[in-house]
C-alpha cells in the first residue's frame, strides 16, 4: 500500500519533508501514549469497581443475614403479638385484594 504522504515535486521541498515526517512520527508516539495511559487508567477504574461491588454485595448479604436473625428473634421472644400483627397484615391485603378486583 502506498502512502499518501509523497516526497513534494517542488524545488527546496525536500529539506522540509524529514522535517514533516519526523513531527508526524513523533505526533503518532505521543498519541499511542496517551491512548496506552488512558487504556491502563479505565483497566484500573474497572478493577476498582469491580472490588467495591463485591464489598456492598458482601455488605449487603450481611445485613440480609442480620435482619432475618433479628427477625427470627423477636418472633421468638414475643409469639403472640408477631401472630397478631402477620393476623392483621393478612386481613388488610386480603380486603385490599377483594376491593380492587371488585373495581
Amino acid at each position: 500500500m502506498q502512502s499518501d504522504l509523497r516526497e513534494p515535486k517542488v524545488e527546496g521541498a525536500s529539506c522540509h519533508s524529514g522535517y514533516f515526517a519526523s513531527t508526524i512520527q513523533e505526533a503518532a508516539r505521543q498519541i499511542e501514549t496517551g491512548l496506552e495511559s488512558m487504556r491502563a487508567a479505565v483497566s484500573e477504574s474497572l478493577e476498582d469497581g469491580k472490588m467495591t461491588t463485591g464489598r456492598i454485595l458482601k455488605r449487603s448479604r450481611f445485613a440480609v443475614e442480620n435482619g432475618i436473625d433479628e427477625t427470627t428473634h423477636t418472633i421468638k421472644r414475643h409469639p403472640l403479638s408477631s401472630l397478631a400483627i402477620a393476623l392483621a397484615v393478612g386481613a388488610t391485603v386480603g380486603f385490599l385484594s377483594f376491593r380492587l378486583a371488585k373495581k
